[in-house]
């Protein structure tokens, strides 16, 4: 078994699209309709999300996080930076030696970055 995606519910997928794109360095994928969902996959490397905007319930938007490992997080916080986009929390530095950041989306999703250190 291996990791596929992770879905985040969006209120404008255009926005959404654009911001992953722009602050993350995504590709988009493809685009598919579901049901009264529009969906819309992206891919960096090995990470994908699915994006989804659906007519049903706009107005209840909710997520867990969503967390991609980076090599060197000093690296990814100036490049993201340099986009507009500031950490809400950290960065921390964890007991087991990863350090963590968090970032917040568009419709509020929380997104972590972790570089996970051998100590």
């Amino acid at each position: 078994m291996k990791w596929h995606h992770s879905g985040v519910l969006v209120s404008h997928l255009q926005d959404s699209i654009q911001f992953y794109i722009q602050k993350f360095g995504f590709s988009f994928e493809q685009y598919l309709m579901f049901q009264e969902e529009k969906i819309a996959f992206l891919r960096n490397e090995d990470v994908r999300i699915e994006l989804i905007e659906s007519e049903e319930s706009p107005g209840s938007l909710h997520s867990i996080h969503t967390a991609w490992q980076v090599e060197d997080l000093e690296d990814w916080i100036r490049k993201v930076k340099r986009k507009g986009l500031y950490p809400k929390e950290g960065p921390y530095t964890l007991s087991n030696g990863w350090i963590t950041v968090f970032y917040e989306g568009p419709d509020h999703e929380t997104i972590e970055l972790i570089q996970v250190n051998k100590v």
